[in-house]
């Protein structure tokens, strides 16, 4: 859907309060005093859900990822379909713009509720197969402490894994080999990809993440990293290699290719980035890079995963 469809389909606040309630009554809406789902029917001059049970009454919103959200549903809608319609992704600073809001964080919190979605929706679904894993480092922003005299404490840095500006991303790509037919053509074939960003890559937290997001019959192709050695009590086998810089792109060839093209929209899109917003934007890349080859609108898809 393009944005002169769109703008045909959702022409007014109305149209888009009547696409969300004929929506939330064909996806089913949970009463919460029955604590169940349950029969209901919108009532148009109010705006709401009656439950056909016990009669309690439900917001339009109410059980979404507008909840209590003032923000209009066209604004909303608006939002979504900019977020879900191009292949990278939107600043808020641009967003804010064509939408002509005065204020930054208003945009920014709608805008994070949405990613934030995406990243629920993500977690739904585990990678199986042969999966190249890996991290990598992302630079992120940092504040320096204060002193009692509200004065900024000069900040001593860190230098590799433990700097307070890169934050460390555990990366999983589903990949399987294929019959390299050309040179410029990578030898194995991605499929679907989970970004994770971590406190820190001891073997615990490492083991942690994969056993929760990975099935447990797969095969992980690693290097020789001290943070992979307990792998092979979470999977069903684990490979792991020495890998030279020069043979990298040959034997995990997606990973870093997923690692570098995230580091690149932070960079050219939104120029930096917090760490304790890193992942919301990796929710974004994920969620986008997964649904490469679907051929169904990422709208109506990104509308129905935040209708609860």
């Amino acid at each position: 859907m393009n944005i002169l469809e769109f703008n045909k389909k959702f022409p007014d606040e109305q149209s888009c309060k009547d696409y969300l309630s004929s929506l939330r009554l064909r996806q089913g809406i949970t009463c919460k005093s029955c604590n169940t789902e349950t029969k209901h029917w919108y009532l148009k001059s109010i705006e709401k859900f009656k439950c056909s049970v016990c009669g309690s009454r439900t917001n339009l919103k109410s059980g979404t990822m507008m909840e209590q959200s003032k923000v209009s549903l066209q604004v909303w809608f608006m939002t979504i379909h900019l977020m879900t319609s191009i292949k990278k992704s939107f600043s808020c600073l641009e967003l804010q713009r064509q939408l002509g809001f005065s204020r930054y964080e208003t945009i920014q919190n709608l805008m994070r509720k949405i990613r934030l979605n995406m990243g629920e929706r993500e977690m739904k679904y585990k990678l199986s197969g042969e999966i190249e894993l890996d991290h990598g480092m992302f630079e992120v922003v940092t504040f320096p402490d204060l002193d009692q005299f509200g004065n900024q404490k000069k900040e001593d840095l860190k230098r590799g894994l433990g700097s307070q500006r890169q934050s460390p991303v555990l990366v999983m790509v589903e990949s399987r080999e294929r019959p390299q037919t050309k040179l410029h053509k990578k030898n194995r074939e991605m499929g679907y990809v989970k970004m994770i960003v971590m406190d820190d890559l001891k073997s615990d937290g490492v083991n942690y993440e994969v056993e929760k997001n990975v099935s447990s019959d797969s095969m992980i192709i690693s290097d020789k990293s001290k943070s992979y050695v307990g792998l092979k009590n979470v999977v069903k086998g684990h490979k792991s290699d020495v890998i030279d810089k020069k043979e990298v792109m040959k034997k995990l060839p997606w990973v870093h290719t997923v690692i570098s093209n995230s580091k690149k929209q932070l960079l050219g899109v939104h120029h930096s980035v917090r760490k304790e917003y890193l992942q919301t934007y990796l929710n974004e890349f994920c969620y986008k890079i997964n649904r490469r080859g679907f051929t169904t609108d990422l709208f109506d898809r990104m509308l129905v995963s935040g209708v609860k």
